[in-house]
C-alpha cells in the first residue's frame, strides 16, 4: 500500500494536523474518533501497518510498535495496546490477552472463574497509547477498574473480554453499551483524555 506523503508541521497557523493510528481493528478507529471529536483541528487517519508485537509489557510493546512504523512512514503516529487483567488469576491474560482471546475466548475465562465471588472477579482493562514524531516516544495510559460477569452479556456491541467485563459503578458490561456510552470511561478514553492534553502543547 502507498505510504502517506510528509504533511506540515502541527503548528502552522490552521494546518490541520494528521496523526495515523496503526491498527487493523476498525472498532478502535470508531471509539477514537468518538473521543477525540472534540479537538476540531486533529485528524486521525487508520493506517493497517502490521507492526512486531515483541514479548514484555504494554508499555514495552507500544514503544517499540510507534517507532516501528513511524520509521516507516516518518509521520506522527499512534499505536495502542492493551490488555486484561483478571485479579484471581494473578493478572493473566494481561500481555496475552489477544492470544488467550483466540484461543480459550471468553467461555474459557468465566470456566477458570467458576465457583468465585463477587469479592474474586476483581478485573481492569489497561490501555497503553503510543505517540512518536520526531522528538521520539510518549506513553500515556488508562485504567478501568471493575469485575468479570458470570455470564457472557452483549447486545451486539463491543469487542473482545466487553462481553465479560463490568466496569465499577455500572450494572452493563462494556458489550451491552453502545459505542459512545462506552467511549465515556473506557480505558482507552483515560489514556486518549492525557494525550488530549499532550495535543494542546504541541
Amino acid at each position: 500500500m502507498p505510504y502517506p506523503t510528509k504533511n506540515k508541521g502541527f503548528n502552522e497557523g490552521n494546518f490541520m494536523r494528521k496523526i495515523y493510528f496503526a491498527t487493523g481493528n476498525l472498532n478502535k478507529v470508531k471509539e477514537l474518533n468518538i473521543i477525540l471529536s472534540d479537538i476540531n483541528n486533529i485528524s486521525i487517519e487508520q493506517i493497517n501497518l502490521p507492526y512486531p508485537e515483541i514479548q514484555g509489557t504494554l508499555e514495552e510493546v507500544s514503544v517499540f510498535g510507534a517507532k516501528y512504523v513511524h520509521k516507516k512512514i516518518n509521520e506522527p503516529v499512534i499505536v495502542e495496546d492493551s490488555g486484561f487483567f483478571v485479579e484471581t488469576l494473578k493478572g493473566f491474560p494481561g500481555t496475552y490477552s489477544r492470544y488467550v482471546q483466540e484461543t480459550i475466548g471468553n467461555k474459557g475465562i468465566l470456566k477458570l472463574l467458576e465457583g468465585k465471588g463477587g469479592n474474586h472477579r476483581g478485573a481492569y482493562f489497561k490501555s497503553v497509547i503510543g505517540y512518536c514524531d520526531e522528538n521520539g516516544v510518549k506513553l500515556f495510559k488508562g485504567v478501568v477498574n471493575g469485575r468479570v460477569s458470570h455470564d457472557i452479556r452483549s447486545k451486539g456491541h463491543g469487542f473482545a473480554y466487553d462481553s465479560i467485563f463490568i466496569p465499577e459503578g455500572e450494572e452493563k458490561t462494556f458489550a451491552e453499551m453502545d459505542i459512545k456510552e462506552k467511549s465515556k470511561i473506557s480505558h482507552r478514553k483515560r489514556a486518549l483524555d492525557n494525550f488530549k492534553e499532550f495535543l494542546k502543547t504541541i
